[in-house]
């Protein structure tokens, strides 16, 4: 089979042996893969062993069961779940399948999706309607991360909430908060303003250029007493800004993996009785539930997709992603010539 492996510097297609399911295993005919910063960020830093196969964020169709599997037929529409957990674990056991270390991680520590098979326990797989694009069902990873965030902030409905960083995660963050009942959302960024746009198309109420608009300045001006803020940008600022622009008693939510280190005000954290917490990837609940509000929105979703192309286009389209400008999620269909 083709796929795309690491090499210095970025990725390349290359051949790959075909899959073959062992016990409790499922090979899946990968649809459609997201290429996530992250994938993006790893390959052009060379941080990642050269010749594994990347890819998280992957949907598509059954295709071989092991020799012990009956709870899935070939054929079936399935998304992934790319973070194996044992199942029995301390870490499993509180949904934090990215800590437990009974099965690799399909993309990290295992072969990915960047490829015309991947191989996954059947634990992992979780069912799409048959109604739902399958190509779809490649945006439920990005939004368990962001459910996730939601989940670990605990907002009541009706809280205003701000969302730094409009990129991918900041996107699905917005869809999910909307989802959520919140009040009044706040988007900050300083990508391109094609991002900017789709992030007031899937629900968000403001949406401010930071080189322009200073987010805290804005809130106060405007009366708005924001009870969460969502670090999605990775930025050393980030935290800063939006620990500026909440409410006293304000929950700070870290989301984004930064490269440098945060220049958070530990004076204003403390002085206003802020609340932060952390919201690394996401566990099967998590997953679940994303799909759901994947198949629930169907119009948000496609408006987060911003191209579809075939395995020879993907390292080209790294590069590319190192500068986004308007792009959003570009998907990797292996069966796409």
């Amino acid at each position: 089979m083709k796929a795309l492996v690491r090499v210095p510097g970025g990725v390349a297609v290359a051949e790959q042996p075909d899959p073959c399911p062992g016990p409790g295993e499922v090979v899946v005919a990968v649809h459609a893969c997201g290429i996530c910063g992250s994938d993006v960020h790893a390959a052009e830093a060379g941080v990642m062993r050269p010749g594994g196969v990347p890819g998280h964020e992957f949907a598509g169709t059954v295709a071989a069961l092991g020799p012990d599997v009956d709870t899935w037929r070939v054929g079936q529409a399935v998304a992934v779940n790319p973070l194996g957990g044992c199942g029995a674990c301390e870490w499993c056991q509180r949904d934090l399948l990215i800590l437990c270390k009974g099965r690799p991680n399909l993309g990290l520590s295992a072969p990915g999706g960047f490829a015309e098979f991947v191989t996954a326990h059947h634990s992992q797989l979780f069912a799409l309607p048959d109604a739902a694009p399958l190509d779809h069902g490649s945006r439920v990873e990005p939004m368990a991360v962001a459910l996730r965030a939601v989940t670990e902030a605990a907002p009541a409905r009706g809280d205003n909430a701000l969302v730094y960083g409009v990129g991918p995660i900041g996107l699905h963050l917005i869809v999910a908060l909307r989802a959520a009942g919140a009040g009044t959302i706040v988007a900050v960024g300083r990508s391109s303003a094609g991002r900017r746009v789709a992030a007031a198309d899937v629900g968000a109420d403001v949406v401010l250029d930071s080189r322009e608009t200073d987010p805290a300045e804005y809130v106060r001006q405007a009366g708005l007493q924001l009870a969460q803020a969502y670090d999605c940008a990775g930025d050393p600022n980030a935290l800063l800004a939006c620990c500026r622009a909440l409410r006293p008693g304000g929950t700070l939510v870290g989301v984004a993996l930064g490269r440098a280190p945060s220049l958070l005000d530990t004076h204003l954290f403390v002085a206003r009785s802020l609340r932060m917490v952390s919201a690394c990837a996401y566990g099967n609940g998590d997953f679940g539930r994303a799909l759901d509000l994947v198949t629930a929105q169907p119009a948000a979703i496609e408006r987060l997709i911003s191209e579809r192309i075939g395995l020879a286009d993907g390292p080209e389209a790294f590069i590319r992603l190192r500068t986004p400008g308007d792009l959003v999620a570009v998907l990797v269909q292996p069966w796409r010539v």
